[in-house]
């Protein structure tokens, strides 16, 4: 997840590409609209075989003020790697 963050920190769309599982990876993603994410704040996270989820809190700068977003991921793990499937917000 953390490494994720950094990804959309830098607006890295190759590197989320290819940690997103091919099942529900989409076609072209823009990152151009990316807001100024400023933290990552891990509330929990756990493992169970080889599915994971982490719910996390992504704080950015929304103008002068300051926002967040909140989602709870899902993982896989396959051919040694997490890759990401899909997340909730809230």
């Amino acid at each position: 997840m953390r490494s994720r963050y950094s990804a959309f920190v830098g607006r890295l769309a190759g590197y989320l590409e290819a940690t997103w599982h091919s099942s529900y990876r989409p076609a072209f993603l823009d990152l151009s609209d990316s807001p100024n994410w400023l933290k990552l704040q891990v509330i929990s996270s756990s493992v169970d075989q080889n599915k994971g989820q982490v719910h996390f809190r992504a704080f950015y700068r929304d103008g002068d003020d300051i926002a967040f977003m909140e989602e709870k991921s899902d993982f896989i793990f396959e051919d040694g790697k997490w890759y990401y499937l899909t997340g909730q917000t809230s």
